[in-house]
C-alpha cells in the first residue's frame, strides 16, 4: 500500500508512481472507492469513471495510497499533501471534518498541506498502511503517524497512536540510508543501503521473518532474519497483506509469510531476468519485465491476475485487489476486483470482476490529444495522469 523506492519507480500498493511535467502540461484523474474522501475530489461518493482534480504539487509528482488515505508529494520538496481518513492522524494534517454518519471519524475530502517537521526537510519517500503512514526525509530521518496497535508505527510498544509526525528513534542505523520502503495493511519493510532489510508491525504469519519464541509483533525497526538462499542479494522488496517478497538483481525470488493464496508454492522456479517492476497486492505478486510482460501469481479469485489477452505494458501499478497498466500502445488497462469503480465503468452483465483486456477511457479528453504519463493504485482506488501531446517533451 505505499511502496516507495529511491529514486522512485512506477509501482503500487504501494501505489507510488511519478510524473515530471509542470502543472500546465498535465491533468490528474482519480476513480474508485471514496467513502472517506481518499480520492481528493471534494465529496465522499465513489467515482466509477476517471474524475479530474487539480494536482497541488509542482513537478515530480508521487502518489502514495494507504487504507483510506492518499498522499501527493514532489521529489525533493518539503511540501506534501494528504486527503482521506485522518481519524488517527494518519494524514498528519492539522484540520479535518467529521462525517455526519460517524462522529468518531475525521476526514478531509481534498488534498491538504502537511506541515513539515522542519523547514529543511525534503521528502524522499512516503509509504502507507491501513491506518498509518511512514515518511523518509532527506536528512536520513524516518517519521511515522497514525494508528499502530500491532507495532505499525515503529515507535515502541508503548506507542500505538501518533497524531502528528513522530521521529522513529535510531533508524536507520548509522552509516546506512533507506533505499526502498514498503508498507501494507499491518507491516512495513525497509531495504537499507547495506543490503539488510528491517521491518516492524504484525509478524504473526511469518511475514517479518523468524521471530523470537512467542513473539507476534515487532514494535520498532528490527533487522529481519529472512533465511535467504545462499548468495541472494536483495534488489527489490514487496509486501502483501500477510506475506513479504524479495527479488535479486538477476530475478531470483524469495517469499515468506502466509501461503494461503500460493504466493510461496506457486512462485517461479526460475529467475526472472530483466524485471522492471516488482510489486504485491494483498494476495498476489506481480513482475513487469523489460519487454512489457506481466508475470503474476497468488490470489486470482476476483480477476486479480492479469488476463491472457493483456497487451505488453510500459508501466504497472498494483492495488489491493486490482491492477492498472499503461500499454505500449498508449492505452490505460485495468483488471481485478472493480466493485467500487476502480477498474472503470462496467456493465451490469460484466459484474464487478474484470478478467479480460479492459480499456479504461478518460472522459473529456479527445482521443489522440494526450499521452498517459503515470498511474497509481491503492485500496480499490486508481489514479492516472496525462500530458497534452502538444506540450509533452
Amino acid at each position: 500500500m505505499g511502496d516507495t523506492q529511491l529514486p522512485l519507480p512506477s509501482s503500487s500498493m504501494g501505489g507510488v508512481s511519478q510524473l515530471s511535467h509542470s502543472p500546465s502540461n498535465y491533468r490528474l484523474f482519480s476513480f474508485g472507492s471514496n467513502s472517506l474522501g481518499q480520492l481528493g475530489i471534494c465529496h465522499v461518493e465513489d467515482a466509477r469513471t476517471p474524475t479530474e482534480l487539480f494536482p497541488p504539487c509542482p513537478s515530480g509528482m508521487n502518489i502514495t495510497t494507504g487504507g483510506n488515505h492518499t498522499f501527493i508529494s514532489s521529489n525533493g520538496s518539503n511540501v506534501a499533501y494528504a486527503t482521506g481518513d485522518n481519524t488517527f492522524g494518519q494524514c498528519c494534517i492539522a484540520s479535518s471534518i467529521k462525517p455526519s454518519n460517524d462522529s468518531s471519524q475525521s476526514i478531509t475530502t481534498k488534498f491538504t498541506t502537511i506541515i513539515p517537521p522542519s523547514p529543511t526537510a525534503r521528502w524522499q519517500a512516503i509509504s502507507s498502511g491501513w491506518q498509518f503512514s511512514i515518511f523518509v526525509s532527506s536528512d536520513n530521518t524516518v517519521y511515522s503517524c497514525g494508528n499502530g496497535p500491532r507495532g505499525e508505527l515503529g515507535l515502541g510498544s508503548s506507542v500505538t497512536t501518533a497524531r502528528s509526525l513522530t521521529q522513529i528513534p535510531s533508524f536507520p542505523p548509522p552509516g546506512t540510508t533507506v533505499v526502498q520502503i514498503v508498507s501494507t495493511v499491518e507491516h512495513t519493510l525497509a531495504l537499507l543501503s547495506n543490503g539488510h532489510v528491517y521491518g516492524w508491525g504484525n509478524g504473526r504469519k511469518g511475514q517479518l521473518g523468524l521471530l523470537e519464541t512467542g513473539q507476534k509483533h515487532i514494535w520498532e525497526p528490527t533487522k529481519l532474519r529472512l533465511d535467504l538462499p545462499e548468495g541472494f542479494e536483495i534488489a527489490g522488496i514487496a509486501a502483501g497483506r500477510e506475506f513479504s517478497a524479495f527479488i535479486s538483481a538477476d530475478g531470483e525470488i524469495h517469499v515468506i509469510g502466509s501461503d494461503k493464496w500460493g504466493v510461496i508454492k506457486s512462485k517461479p522456479s526460475n529467475k526472472v531476468s530483466g524485471w522492471r517492476t516488482f510489486a504485491a497486492g494483498w494476495g498476489a505478486i506481480y513482475i513487469l519485465t523489460i519487454e512489457g510482460k506481466v508475470l503474476a501469481w497468488g490470489r486470482g479469485t476476483h480477476g486479480q491476475l492479469p488476463p491472457d489477452d493483456l497487451p505488453l505494458l510500459g508501466k504497472l501499478a498494483v492495488g489491493s485487489e486490482h491492477a492498472l497498466g499503461i500499454g505500449l500502445d498508449g492505452k490505460l488497462y485495468a483488471w481485478g476486483w472493480g466493485e467500487h469503480g476502480n477498474c472503470g465503468t462496467l456493465s451490469k452483465d460484466q459484474g464487478e470482476v474484470v478478467r479480460w483486456k479492459h480499456e479504461v477511457s478518460i472522459d473529456g479528453l479527445a482521443e489522440g490529444s494526450y499521452r498517459i504519463d503515470g498511474i497509481a493504485a491503492g485500496c480499490a482506488t486508481s489514479w492516472v495522469w496525462t500530458t497534452s501531446k502538444d506540450s509533452a517533451v
